[in-house]
């Protein structure tokens, strides 16, 4: 022990004594170890930890798959009950879906984020109340089903963690509730958090066997022990078999049933973006485990004279050893503590404003497998990059050392080349991945939206039908909420949908086209389906291009209507006027038809990558829903509006919130959160890399100047001109700039293979982006070099050779 503190002692005065080499190690393993530590925290807190249920690997998602238009579907009720009944594989399986809750509060209401589940959800997921029970198959029943499990946040937030609320009365959605659980946090399939749930009381219309096709819940099951979801897979193939040979499946196009993991469910569309920056990060660290190695050849170069001296004093081999790794391990683990306290602060940043809505961010932070990655990295950077140093340096030449007139050796010359290469092949690769990045992006945010986002307010607003049973209550409702929003000052026009734009909330549906018949064996009319209210289109600045908009004349009871987008024009009716053609949907025997009276620009509704489908809207009226979102138009800020909606809403109903309160062009920016993000990370990394490499290439060759000054005397003395020499060392960084730049394109062409699910509208092998990033980084390796070869050609032959 005594014998480590002296060697950290003489560590630390050596650290004093060469505060650049110091300073630029300290600074490459911070950047290495923090870059690596924050992405890693994020990918463990939501990709790596286990989901929060009981044997989660037992847990799997149900639903419809429909392979020709890429679609994933929930179940209808009727196929739910047959799913459950006829399966082989499921312990327990139980149904889900999505519940807007408004919990009473008189003067300021507040809206949650509910479901409503069958009996058997908390024991299907493995989940075990804090308080009370779950659900009973007697509550399934309509009138039996006004009780209400908690969450733990819910029950903490609003009721002070009382533990007698199990029995009590709540009021929610207009009817009293009685409270039978609690339940602890951190469970969903999305990334809002559940506050309540709520017995899924099925009625005869949502188990009618004739339409199959009516997906309107999910369902989740847990796996009998030893079942694998490819075995479940096969059973389900077989229930879809007795399906399509014994029901009518609602459906015109071919599908199956698909079983998929609860993590897959949860993670799926967010992990392979994480695991392009967990690689990035991880070429990263590598470019820095490459520099901080040449920085400790370098010094260990440096050293050799004072290593030979401490050997012919009587140090031996090994004590000299001992000494370097020490000092490797003590600069990796400074090094590492910074890098430490930059990850702690953007893990921070990062949980605190989620910028792509990441789910399981209540589980991202510095935890014990987090610090133990970070010390690990850090062990393996001092270790590992310390060993060849004091393996060198322990072998010294005392002879050739010891002797007056003769220079330090160059070894390791080859290695430290070889890093070098290294870095700029793994700077290359980044940078590329960064381009082809910032090139998809600068193509998803080109693509216009089809309506126009500034000075717009969306809003949503979800009537409880226990309040608001019948169509023409909801109607009534809605028309007094958006007359009274047209009526306030500085309001242009208001509207409503549905489904607004932007807010991933996809309703598709199924129609038919007059006088169109698909081909054998082809997919009939399908795309997206919105119910609007008049206003809308001209709240949205969503142009019409023939016939009308929606007016008040369009009322339920009176003649079927329809609005449809250029796109459905264009493609049943080529070359002819849409107006007064008919579209459907299916009726009990004979379809629905509704009169185009309308064509609308294509809207784009979540993201450039899904925007396909063709568009059909039928006036709110004649189909009404008891939620809708409003979009409202203003002369000046739209969030300036939002207290008098609030007040206006509050006095047609003390009881009744509304929620998701948000400027349009917040939520068409949130549609390019995930791309804008990887972007901005890739670049970040890719700038790290490119100057660490540039970093890299310089102290080599300042290195090998150092190191060749006498051979650079003489060169000058015999004659050589100062050209000549500054085209010496040019050659040399360039060449090994030159081949990292070709290993780093080969390996860019396997990395666009991965990153290509996340790439809009660019191609991984674009010509353009890999000869920037060669000749952008050669450039930068020119400039990296230029200053060391500029110093050689400026070597007075005199003053070099006296010195040596």
């Amino acid at each position: 022990m005594m014998t480590l503190l002296q060697d950290i002692r003489y560590a630390l005065r050596s650290f004093r004594k060469s505060p650049g080499f110091t300073i630029t190690a300290l600074v490459t393993i911070a950047l290495g170890v923090g870059a690596n530590t924050a992405i890693f925290s994020v990918v463990n807190g939501v990709l790596l930890q286990p989901l929060p249920f009981g044997e989660p690997e037992r847990v799997a998602l149900i639903g419809h798959r429909y392979k020709q238009i890429n679609l994933e579907a929930g179940v209808s009720g009727a196929g739910f009950r047959f799913y459950r009944e006829q399966n082989r594989v499921f312990e327990r399986a139980a149904g889900f879906a999505g519940w807007e809750a408004n919990l009473a509060s008189e003067g300021k209401p507040e809206r949650l984020v509910g479901q409503r589940a069958t009996a058997d959800y908390f024991s299907a997921l493995g989940i075990t109340p804090l308080l009370g029970r779950g659900f009973t198959s007697d509550e399934e029943q309509v009138g039996q089903d006004r009780v209400i499990v908690l969450s733990e946040a819910l029950w903490t937030r609003d009721f002070g963690r009382d533990r007698g609320i199990i029995g009590k009365s709540v009021a929610v959605n207009g009817e009293n509730h009685v409270v039978v659980g609690v339940v602890r946090n951190g469970f969903q399939f999305g990334t809002d958090p559940i506050s309540i749930w709520k017995p899924l009381a099925f009625t005869p219309d949502q188990v009618d066997p004739r339409c199959w096709g009516c997906e309107w819940m999910s369902m989740v099951g847990r796996l009998k022990p030893g079942v694998t979801l490819a075995a479940a897979g096969v059973d389900l193939d077989r229930m879809a078999g007795l399906v399509r040979e014994n029901q009518a499946s609602g459906r015109d196009f071919e599908w199956g049933l698909y079983a998929k993991s609860a993590t897959e469910q949860v993670t799926g569309n967010i992990r392979p973006a994480l695991l392009v920056l967990m690689g990035a990060v991880g070429f990263v660290l590598l470019i820095a485990c490459a520099n901080l190695a040449n920085l400790l050849l370098a010094r260990a170069t440096a050293r050799q004279r004072e290593i030979a001296v401490r050997t012919a004093m009587g140090a031996s081999r090994g004590r000299l050893a001992r000494q370097l790794l020490t000092e490797s391990v003590l600069l990796s683990a400074i090094g590492g503590g910074l890098g430490l306290a930059l990850a702690y602060a953007a893990v921070q940043g990062l949980v605190a404003s989620n910028p792509i809505n990441l789910p399981r961010m209540d589980g991202v932070g510095l935890d014990r497998s987090v610090l133990l990655f970070t010390g690990g990295i850090t062990l393996v950077l001092g270790l590992l990059f310390g060993l060849a140093p004091a393996i060198q340096a322990a072998r010294p030449a005392l002879h050739g050392m010891l002797k007056d007139g003769v220079r330090s050796s160059q070894g390791g010359g080859t290695l430290r080349a070889t890093l070098v290469i290294s870095e700029v092949a793994l700077a290359i690769v980044l940078l590329v991945g960064a381009g082809l990045m910032l090139k998809s992006f600068r193509k998803w945010v080109s693509v216009e939206p089809g309506f126009v986002a500034e000075n717009v307010l969306s809003l949503r607003v979800s009537l409880p039908v226990a309040k608001y049973p019948g169509e023409a209550q909801q109607l009534a409702f809605f028309d007094q909420m958006r007359q009274g929003i047209a009526a306030l000052p500085g309001v242009v026009a208001v509207g409503g949908n549905v489904a607004l734009p932007m807010t991933n909330n996809n309703w598709t549906r199924s129609f038919s086209v007059e006088g169109f018949q698909p081909p054998p064996n082809a997919n009939g009319p399908w795309g997206d389906f919105r119910s609007v209210t008049p206003g809308y289109f001209e709240a949205l600045g969503i142009p019409v291009k023939r016939g009308r908009s929606f007016d008040e004349t369009d009322v339920a009871g009176g003649r079927l209507v329809a609005v449809v987008d250029e796109v459905l024009a264009n493609k049943y009716w080529p070359g002819q006027d849409p107006i007064g053609k008919r579209v459907g949907f299916r009726g009990d025997e004979k379809p629905v038809w509704l009169e185009v009276v309308g064509v609308v620009g294509h809207v784009m509704q979540n993201s450039p990558k899904d925007d396909e489908h063709t568009q059909l809207y039928q006036v709110f009226a004649q189909a009404a829903f008891n939620q809708i979102g409003f979009v409202v138009r203003t002369t000046g800020n739209p969030a300036a509006l939002e207290p008098a909606i609030r007040r206006l809403v509050l006095g047609l109903d003390p009881q009744q919130p509304i929620f998701a309160v948000t400027p349009m062009l917040e939520l068409v920016s949130g549609s390019s959160a995930t791309p804008k993000f990887l972007s901005l990370l890739l670049g970040l990394f890719a700038t790290v890399a490119a100057t660490l490499a540039a970093v890299g290439i310089y102290g080599v060759m300042s290195y090998t100047v150092a190191q060749q000054t006498r051979e650079l005397g003489i060169r000058l003395a015999l004659g050589a001109e100062a050209g000549s020499v500054l085209r010496l060392v040019l050659n040399k960084g360039l060449v090994l700039a030159g081949v990292g730049v070709v290993i780093g394109v080969s390996g860019s062409l396997a990395l666009g293979k991965v990153m290509a699910t996340q790439l809009f509208q660019t191609k991984a092998a674009d010509p353009i982006v890999f000869g920037v990033v060669s000749v952008g980084l050669i450039g930068v390796a020119l400039v990296a070099t230029l200053i060391p070869a500029r110093r050689a050609m400026r070597v007075d032959p005199i003053v070099a050779l006296r010195a040596e």
